[in-house]
């Protein structure tokens, strides 16, 4: 077992939840959190996934580990989810990672997978938080990390619904941060780039081909994680991009039209593809 760092200079910490837990950036959170200590409650669809996971977090860093199987797709799952986060009497940290992406046109694409992108994204999150915020405010302390995107700053056709859910997070973060500041609890939107995780191998990206984008451009989830964990306890900006190649890249869509152009042409070359993918 490694040796627990304080985190946010909180002695004793509390419960950290984490949605899409059993892969990529959900899984290096609950690795990290565990190393500092929190018990975890991991949430994804994956049971048998989550709990071998949760089996090798509890003996490798000594703490509780639950888990809650639930398809947050679905708006019943997530209202049952929610319901469990308001019975938490410690939740300290609530990571809002589950999401997933598809290409097409938005007319193209089936209202049933739209509508559980708007649930996966947008309503668990809210629901989660509203769920999870009212203890933090009355303990004083906690923290809220949903992962957005830098697609919330692009406007790409073939991506209608990722682009406007991942703005949407960012937006509600930064909102939620004017309100909660005076209690001390921090929010952020952590807006990753390409990421070396599952979201580019499976559903609409199972044939998505790495080397088109530059090896210097990707990053591993641990890295992303950590620099997110970092931003937090340094108490940085809400909108958190990791990475100065990432934050440079963001700074040239918006302000280049030809980049825009050519991202445009790419999306348009992949709509040929179908299916989704989850991000738990």
């Amino acid at each position: 077992m490694s040796q627990k760092n304080i985190f946010l200079d909180w002695k004793n910490p509390g419960k950290a939840l984490i949605t899409g837990a059993s892969a990529g950036m959900g899984f290096c959170f609950a690795k990290q959190l565990a190393q500092k200590g929190f018990d975890l409650i991991l949430v994804a669809r994956r049971r048998d996934r989550l709990q071998e996971i949760a089996d090798k977090l509890a003996s490798d860093y000594s703490i509780q580990c639950e888990i809650i199987s639930a398809d947050l797709s679905d708006i019943d799952e997530i209202k049952k989810t929610a319901a469990c986060v308001k019975q938490i009497g410690n939740l300290d940290v609530l990571i809002n990672n589950a999401g997933f992406a598809t290409i097409g046109d938005f007319a193209d694409v089936p209202i049933e997978k739209t509508m559980q992108m708007f649930n996966l994204h947008m309503a668990s999150c809210v629901l989660l938080t509203h769920a999870g915020l009212p203890g933090m405010i009355k303990r004083k302390r906690g923290a809220i990390i949903n992962v957005s995107s830098v697609a919330a700053f692009t406007l790409t056709p073939g991506n209608v619904m990722y682009d406007a859910t991942k703005a949407f997070l960012k937006t509600f973060s930064e909102n939620i941060q004017l309100e909660v500041r005076g209690h001390g609890i921090r929010i952020q939107a952590l807006c990753p780039g390409f990421t070396r995780t599952e979201f580019h191998e499976v559903g609409d990206f199972k044939n998505f081909d790495r080397s088109a984008v530059p090896d210097s451009l990707w990053m591993m989830p641990d890295d992303v994680v950590s620099l997110s964990l970092k931003a937090l306890e340094e108490n940085k900006e809400v909108v958190f991009i990791p990475g100065w190649k990432n934050r440079l890249n963001k700074w040239i869509i918006l302000h280049s039209s030809i980049v825009r152009n050519y991202l445009h042409k790419k999306v348009k070359e992949r709509e040929n593809l179908s299916g989704g993918n989850h991000h738990d």
